[in-house]
């Protein structure tokens, strides 16, 4: 639209202009004044999405215009459904009830898992945290010395299972590369997978990237694995991008070029670059219903935009985060529009291959 010089502009109506500025501000800032955002976590106390959720809601207050008050509830049950069904159906949509999601339960909601009752499309971020993964092989136990060997190795390749959904970015990079593998189930969680790794019970493993770097690598320090790959992210043009907390370990998608001359292609592959970021960059993430006031939600973004330069808080997020930095603004409206825009077909994909593989039930 053509911008008309302030000569071009009446003084009643620039007056009357201003005014109305001044109207709008006003009402933002006073949207919260005098109320309590509450931050809906469903996850129990002490876990990496709890503790980012109360990241947010310590700092968040301050610099939110009309400086509410913020509280975090954890709300449990069902595997994160209990909080997350009453945040989608049981709150007033007013921007005082938000929600804290982990990446791997942003996915459930993305490929409609039965029983969760989320729908992203209703949702607009408020905030996020990255964290990446990295893949390793137990080298003690099948002599490969080259992550490349996993390929052509003549032995069973197991792998432990906890949730199907909440190790989909590792599953889909085996799928990726064609591996032959054998799903070993009943684990209660990744840190499980990593024991039964370390005795050799499993010969490839993948943990988030500071617990790898916490507890595989001196695996690997010691000759008894060696690292395959980083999960890393896929940048807007589809290019892999390394993980910066372990810049060294080259992508999965590198793996796969240097392996085969090529990038790779396929479902698998489409799959992978919807998942990477979904999961990854969703570590941590702070929603909002999108048909919560305009101003509220104005609001949440002015707040989260002054707290990411708050000294306090980013001395505090350095020792959660782990050397990831925090997503806002412009990154936000990415992680949107890379949800919006993913292909049905992708979706279809994850959904029956998470169903024939692993017995998943989705409701779409």
């Amino acid at each position: 639209m053509r911008k008309l010089a302030p000569s071009a502009v009446s003084s009643a109506v620039l007056a009357a202009t201003i005014g109305l500025a001044a109207f709008a501000g006003e009402a933002r800032a006073d949207y919260y004044e005098g109320r309590t955002i509450r931050i809906v976590i469903p996850f129990s106390a002490g876990g990496g999405t709890d503790t980012f959720g109360r990241l947010i809601a310590q700092h968040l207050g301050r610099h939110v215009p009309g400086n509410p008050t913020v509280i975090a509830e954890n709300v449990t049950g069902a595997g994160g459904l209990l909080g997350s069904n009453e945040f989608a159906e049981r709150v007033e949509r007013d921007g005082t009830t938000l929600l804290t999601a982990s990446g791997h339960l942003n996915l459930r909601a993305f490929l409609g898992l039965e029983g969760l009752r989320l729908d992203l499309d209703e949702l607009t971020p408020v905030v996020a945290a990255p964290m990446g993964h990295v893949t390793a092989i137990n080298t003690q136990t099948t002599g490969i010395t080259d992550p490349a060997e996993i390929l052509t190795y003549g032995g069973r390749i197991t792998k432990g299972i906890t949730d199907p959904v909440g190790l989909v970015e590792s599953i889909v990079a085996l799928e990726m590369f064609g591996i032959d593998y054998r799903d070993v189930p009943g684990f209660g969680g990744r840190g499980d997978t990593r024991i039964a790794f370390e005795r050799g019970e499993l010969v490839i493993n993948t943990q988030a990237t500071p617990a790898f770097n916490a507890r595989v690598q001196p695996m690997i320090d010691e000759g008894n694995a060696i690292a395959a790959w980083a999960t890393g992210f896929i940048d807007a043009e589809g290019n892999p991008v390394r993980d910066p907390a372990a810049p060294d370990i080259v992508t999965a998608p590198e793996l796969y070029q240097q392996i085969h001359g090529r990038m790779p292609e396929g479902p698998a592959w489409e799959a992978y670059k919807v998942v990477a970021n979904l999961v990854q960059n969703t570590r941590g993430t702070i929603w909002v219903h999108s048909d919560a006031p305009e101003e509220a939600r104005e609001a949440l973004r002015t707040g989260v935009d002054a707290m990411v330069q708050d000294e306090a808080f980013i001395a505090d997020a350095e020792a959660i985060l782990e050397g990831y930095e925090i997503i806002s603004g412009a990154g936000l409206d990415q992680i949107k529009r890379e949800l919006d825009e993913a292909p049905e077909e992708v979706v279809t994909w994850l959904q029956d291959m998470l169903t024939e593989r692993f017995g998943v039930a989705f409701a779409r």
